[in-house]
């Protein structure tokens, strides 16, 4: 299986790469400060097109299309295109999160940084790898020398979501960094780079790279230290 999906998230990180840098019409979200570029979509069909001819009758949830509700235990949840902002901007911080919850459990997760020529993967109970490296979160114990990465939502939320979450890090911890993309933040914790990561966000952000962490022996909870409801 993590073959398959290793091959849907390379593909799909080609095409975005194919068209980095290039200019692209945008199609606005509801949030005006959010949008897709042409490239979402195509790159959710060619994942799509992989999972599906493989295991037609898993349920999808995806960030453009939104959940396909096949009656299934498994649930493949989809990022085509992480760091949007990021990508048409031109900066390198973006790429592609495929994760398979089971009975709302994370139990693999890929994420494609074609940019950084970085693939991460992990299956349950096998660990997690990076270019077929064997990765470990990082072993700082002291809150006042961790690299806490931080991240915000788009316009009309960032006000309250400084107050309820970086407010309470920020003076604690050595350094606050931003990326712009929620699963570079979640593999520069897989990898040990960063200690820990807070950020608002949606399943699709943070299944793959939950599957990852969990791998590389960390853990991910919502914001009172609790496990996440996937549902």
């Amino acid at each position: 299986m993590i073959d398959i999906v290793k091959e849907a998230a390379l593909k799909a990180g080609d095409l975005i790469f194919s068209f980095w840098g290039k200019k692209q019409k945008l199609i606005a979200k509801e949030d005006k400060s959010d949008f897709a570029t042409q490239v979402d979509k195509q790159a959710e069909d060619i994942i799509f097109d992989i999972l599906r001819s493989k295991y037609p009758r898993y349920n999808l949830l995806s960030e453009e299309a939104g959940k396909i509700n096949n009656d299934s235990d498994y649930c493949w949840v989809i990022d085509p295109l992480d760091g949007t902002l990021a990508y048409n901007s031109r900066m390198p911080n973006f790429g592609v999160s495929i994760g398979l919850l089971h009975n709302q459990e994370p139990i693999l997760g890929v994420i494609n940084l074609p940019a950084f020529k970085e693939l991460l993967w992990a299956e349950k109970g096998k660990g997690a790898f990076l270019n077929n490296q064997k990765i470990k979160v990082s072993t700082t114990k002291n809150l006042g020398d961790a690299i806490v990465g931080l991240e915000f939502a788009h316009r009309g939320g960032r006000v309250q979501e400084l107050k309820d979450y970086a407010v309470p890090v920020v003076d604690r911890v050595r350094y606050s960094p931003i990326l712009a993309c929620s699963i570079l933040g979640l593999s520069y914790v897989a990898r040990g780079i960063y200690d820990a990561y807070v950020h608002y966000a949606y399943p699709w952000d943070f299944v793959g790279g939950t599957a990852i962490i969990q791998e590389a022996g960390g853990n991910v909870t919502d914001n009172n230290g609790k496990k996440i409801n996937w549902s």
